[in-house]
């Protein structure tokens, strides 16, 4: 005989890494199913709802969006057809990822240039300093692009 072991908001929070009112909106918006309540009305956490948090908190520490996790819960029990669709929505996460990763290499870059920029004006290196950001203008000018909502490349 199975015995289910209940778990507190604040023991699933811990379980998990979510903050309790990510736990509590996830419940509300339908990422999570509904949870049971004990008989105080309190939240009621099963190790089965744990397991699922821990998918979710994995999930959202991808960056992974809200509706793409709805449909990757939904998937997970729906045999190769679900797999499929669960390979295609990881496959979308990691563009997604990629595209982030592209954007801070740009902004590396942008502070990189910017130093060397500042080394040489504070070494009295003006026409340098003003030759970097010239033979540079193309990272200058991606910054620029991303800051307005941009990816980096277009």
């Amino acid at each position: 005989m199975n015995v289910t072991t209940w778990h507190t908001i604040r023991e699933a929070s811990l379980a998990s890494g979510l903050p309790e009112s990510t736990l509590r909106y996830y419940e509300q918006i339908g990422i999570i199913p509904p949870i049971a309540r004990d008989p105080s009305g309190h939240r009621a956490y099963s190790d089965d709802d744990l397991t699922r948090l821990t998918t979710i908190a994995c999930l959202s520490a991808t960056g992974m969006p809200l509706e793409s996790m709805r449909e990757y819960l939904r998937n997970s029990s729906d045999g190769a057809e679900g797999a499929k669709r669960q390979i295609e929505l990881l496959d979308e996460q990691a563009l997604r990822l990629a595209a982030r990763a592209e954007a801070i290499r740009m902004q590396q870059a942008y502070v990189s240039l910017k130093t060397l920029y500042w080394r040489a004006v504070a070494e009295g290196r003006q026409d340098d300093a003003d030759t970097l950001l010239e033979e540079h203008r193309d990272v200058i000018v991606q910054v620029k692009r991303m800051q307005n909502g941009g990816k980096p490349g277009q």
